[in-house]
């Protein structure tokens, strides 16, 4: 069957039905349905917001400022009863928190009593910002929630202007004041500047006679920089040789105690001394102790050396044994396996035909026995006749007499030829299978099989003995080079041994000598530690006195240089000070001149309404919106249509089979190819019946309503095949898994809130997920005309539809492969029966 009948065969089964054909009509305007019910309202969510209950409580006392009355609640009570953004409801405090707790109200807004009175303290040196509460019930509506939070803000700003133009106004009241002010401080400003050509006179005076005196100043000063100079000489030279003073005392003082020390460490010493020259003495006598015996055991070590030669040879000889007993025990093992085989094929089958054929034999001997008896029967009755007898003969008494002796011993052959059958069967049996003669050979076989598994690992353990044999002798024969190489350094060693004897000996007399010149050297260090401490003493206070000195001229010294440099810090002062008062001076007229304009300025203004609501709310938006929505549905059109299509698609696998032939096609791609062009047909029409709805029913704006079409077209084949390969490997599974599809998509692909709104993980998700692209595409189709991205979000949308077609197939060449080894097994069943 070509792939075009097997095509023309899906689209007889459809209309072959009426019920069929009816069901896939109405699947086929599930989608307009759906699009009718959820695009065809106008309204939007923000048309009935007067309808949203907001309780409003004034409890603002109100208060005054310079004698009027100021409530800065009531005027907003007054502006929102004008507003009808809002259901607002002007309740008391405690309607208002009895509706919140009955959940009738969305927010509950109240202006504090002392609203008015904070406004007014702008210019306290403590201000209080005025506080507007409000209580939210959140959890009546999300989206009620966020229209109710721009209705606090809106509040809040209102609130902010009215609370501006009070502060203004307070301004402006307060700025005759200020001209009032800047009036007496015009005239403070001219006494100022009297007063300051006063002290300018003064301070000149007085920077003459500074200036006068300080040469003098410096003479002293220099003077006494001199004499602190001198005595800073005299104190630096006792200073610096104190410490090489300080240094022989102690010098001396350590000589004393290192030189009694070293007589007490030699006299310590002497008897350790004594103590080395025996220890050395008897480790010489050691030494050759340890000679000795090393000379007697030598002869030893070269018999172990040579023993562990004869080991290794030995060994090897073994290892040779071994290799030829495995090779013997091999060959058993083969001539078992051969004899049980020929047993097994030649012997058991020709023993029992050699037990069948003696048995035969032995049948035709005693029919032999009977035919020579009655042969002999015969012959006897011939030996009557008469010997002229013609047919006598001299061989018939010969015959008769063989005869006569064969059949006497015819019983004897008998019993042996029982015998030979007896032991035909015997043979027979023992060697037929389950025989003790065939076990034995089993065993036998079965034995020469361990014995060859045991001789190899005794040849193997033969290897290892010959290779550790080796390594014995070669570690023996380490040991004999070893042990001759340490006879040759413990001799060596005995030499050394007897010279450090003979040398402690010599050490220990002169020990004795040095201690005795060490007693005389100790004596005279002690003198001289004596002396040294003296003369440290002495050079200590003159260098007290000296520092005394030099302290007293450095403080004359310093009290000059002060009072030098406090006269030049003086006079710089006074002529910073004359200086300044000149700038006081100057400043102070020009203060006079300013305070006198600023009386002027501040008594000119005169602001006005328009002046305070300029200051209160400075700033305008002044914008515009670009690709705005005509109508609320334009916003959700994208994720309605899209919706739209694969709940289409989905409705109509219901109804027309996805997976099953309507006849067994010949080939898997003729299979896949009839199925994908009749449901193809069907979503085409699906998508063209919408999207018509759309522009002409609905008269929804697009960009390009050719290109709008062809969308919906090629979204609804991409979502055909997505389901189509689910169904076709998992049939209902795969609607499940569909469905399970949609919904992860619901809240992911930007139909609710942005995607880059989404949390990072979904944001990455969104780009692996059809819709979308989907709605991406149609949302610049209607709204936002950029044509390119459309034809991005098509080719992406290729990409789903190569994938998912390519799997689709697959399994339909699959299922087509096992459908056919049924259908042959069906028909191979059937022409049996």
């Amino acid at each position: 069957m070509s792939t075009s009948q097997y095509i023309l065969s899906e689209f007889k089964r459809l209309i072959a039905k009426k019920t069929v054909l009816l069901s896939v009509l109405i699947c086929i305007f599930v989608p307009l349905v759906y699009a009718m019910i959820m695009l065809s309202p106008k309204w939007g969510p923000y048309d009935n917001l007067d309808n949203l209950p907001i309780a409003v409580v004034n409890s603002d006392e109100g208060a005054v400022k310079d004698g009027e009355k100021i409530n800065v609640g009531d005027e907003l009570i007054e502006n929102l009863k004008t507003n009808e953004e809002l259901g607002w409801e002007f309740v008391t405090k405690e309607e208002a928190q009895r509706g919140m707790d009955r959940m009738k109200y969305y927010m509950m807004i109240e202006v504090p009593s002392n609203f008015s009175e904070n406004a007014l303290t702008v210019l306290d040196d403590n201000p209080q910002r005025p506080e507007l509460k409000f209580i939210q019930n959140e959890g009546l509506h999300f989206m009620a929630a966020q229209v109710t939070d721009k209705a606090a803000e809106s509040l809040k700003n209102q609130l902010s202007t009215q609370v501006t133009e009070t502060y203004v106004d307070n301004v402006f009241s307060q700025l005759g004041d200020v001209a009032d002010g800047f009036a007496e401080a015009h005239e403070g400003s001219e006494q100022i500047s009297d007063g300051a050509g006063q002290l300018k006179d003064g301070s000149d005076e007085i920077l003459t006679s500074l200036i006068d005196k300080s040469p003098d100043i410096s003479r002293l000063a220099d003077g006494a920089k001199e004499l602190n100079a001198g005595t800073g000489e005299l104190q630096n030279s006792l200073v610096v040789k104190q410490p090489d003073i300080s240094r022989l005392a102690n010098g001396a003082l350590e000589l004393n105690v290192g030189t009694g020390t070293l007589l007490s460490n030699l006299q310590n010493k002497s008897s350790d001394i004594a103590k080395l020259a025996d220890g050395a003495q008897q480790v010489n006598d050691g030494t050759g102790l340890l000679l000795s015996t090393l000379n007697e055991k030598s002869s030893d070590i070269k018999k172990l050396s040579d023993g562990a030669v004869e080991l290794k040879s030995g060994a090897q000889e073994l290892q040779a044994g071994s290799k030829q007993l495995l090779e013997g025990a091999k060959t058993a093992k083969d001539g078992s396996a051969q004899l049980k085989a020929g047993l097994d094929e030649q012997l058991v089958p020709g023993s029992t035909e050699l037990a069948a054929g003696v048995i035969q034999a032995q049948q035709g001997v005693n029919e032999t026995i009977e035919s020579m008896g009655t042969l002999y029967d015969s012959l006897e009755f011939l030996s009557t006749l008469d010997k002229e007898h013609p047919m006598y003969d001299g061989i018939l008494d010969t015959v008769l007499n063989q005869l006569e002796q064969s059949l006497q011993d015819a019983p004897q052959k008998q019993n042996d030829f029982q015998r030979l059958v007896d032991g035909a069967n015997q043979l027979r049996d023992g060697l037929k299978e389950g025989s003790e003669f065939n076990n034995g050979l089993s065993a036998l076989n079965s034995g020469l099989a361990e014995l060859v598994d045991g001789q190899e690992q005794l040849n193997a353990g033969a290897n290892q003995l010959v290779d550790g044999a080796s390594q014995i002798a070669d570690g023996n024969q380490t040991v004999k080079s070893g042990w001759d190489e340490l006879e040759k350094n413990v001799a060596v060693l005995h030499d050394g041994t007897t010279q450090v004897a003979n040398g402690n000996k010599t050490v220990k007399n002169g020990w004795q000598e040095l201690t005795t010149g060490a007693t005389q050297l100790h004596d005279g260090s002690t003198q001289i530690a004596d002396g040294n401490q003296t003369v440290e003493s002495g050079w200590g206070e003159l260098t007290a006195g000296a520092t005394q000195l030099h302290d007293g001229s450095t403080q004359i010294a310093d009290g000059n240089q002060t009072v030098e440099e406090g006269w030049g810090t003086l006079t710089d002062g006074v002529t910073q000070v004359d200086d300044g008062l000149g700038e006081l001076l100057d400043g102070s007229g020009q203060l006079v001149e300013g305070l006198l304009g600023g009386v002027e300025r501040t008594s000119s203004l005169n602001p006005t309404d328009a002046n305070k609501v300029m200051f209160a709310s400075p700033v305008v938006l002044d914008g515009e919106v670009i690709n705005s929505f005509p109508f609320y549905r334009n916003a959700n059109a994208p994720y309605i249509l899209t919706l739209a299509l694969f709940v289409g698609v989905m409705a109509m696998s219901f109804v027309v089979p996805y997976r099953k032939p309507a006849i067994l096609p010949s080939t898997g791609m003729s299979w896949f190819i009839g199925k994908v062009t009749k449901l193809s047909v069907l979503v085409i029409a699906q998508a063209i019946l919408i999207s018509l709805f759309s522009l002409f029913v609905l008269k929804i704006e697009v960009q390009s309503s050719i290109l709008f079409i062809f969308f919906s077209i090629w979204v609804s084949l991409t979502f055909l095949m997505i389901v189509l390969f689910l169904i076709a490997l998992a049939g209902n599974i795969g609607r499940f898994i569909a469905l399970v599809f949609v919904v992860l998509q619901l809240s992911t692909t930007g139909s609710d809130l942005p995607i880059h709104m989404l949390p990072e993980g979904l944001r990455k998700l969104s780009t692996f997920l059809p819709f979308t692209y989907s709605l991406d595409g149609y949302n610049n189709i209607i709204t936002l005309g950029s044509i390119s991205k459309v034809w991005a979000n098509i080719s992406v949308l290729f990409i789903y539809f190569a994938v998912f077609a390519a799997l689709s197939l697959i399994v339909f060449l699959i299922r087509h492969r096992n459908e056919k080894e049924h259908y042959e097994f069906s028909e191979e069943t059937e022409s049996i029966g």
